[in-house]
């Protein structure tokens, strides 16, 4: 299997805490992440380590159902997802950290291939998948920016 990594860095005009009450309820992620819709959380209790989102992922013009884990959830600093559903296995991590009065907040993910396809793509066209790859991350971290900078 071939993978493909990229990240993206954006500061937001807003208090850590702030940022982070958003971004930990993974709910609204259909918000600012392309292609999500219909996340919710599996069970009761807090959203924490261990915590399943279900959700569906349209890429390409198809919808699939997606589970996502949270494997690392450290308050107002650390978020990492994983998710072997979809249209590709992958892993994230968003942090986020203190910049004045303002929040600096940086995604980086891995996408795995699941086709061979996808394999020959990540491996052939590496720089430009990785250029598209992280002109995406960058577009939903724009899209975090603007939610969170408008109320």
């Amino acid at each position: 299997m071939v993978s493909l990594t990229a990240s993206a860095t954006v500061t937001i005009d807003r208090d850590p805490a702030d940022v982070w009450a958003y971004v930990s309820d993974v709910r609204n992620q259909d918000h600012w992440v392309d292609g999500m819709s219909d996340s919710e959380i599996v069970g009761d209790g807090p959203i924490g380590r261990g915590t399943e989102i279900r959700g569906t992922y349209t890429f390409e013009g198809r919808s699939s159902p997606m589970t996502i884990t949270i494997t690392e959830f450290r308050e107002g600093r650390r978020l990492a997802i994983e998710s072997s559903d979809g249209p590709f296995p992958f892993n994230g991590l968003l942090t986020l950290q203190r910049s004045g009065s303002a929040t600096t907040v940086t995604n980086a993910m891995t996408a795995a291939s699941d086709h061979i396809v996808t394999s020959i793509m990540f491996t052939l066209l590496r720089p430009l998948s990785k250029m598209m790859f992280t002109r995406q991350l960058r577009k939903e971290l724009n899209q975090l920016k603007s939610i969170l900078e408008s109320n």
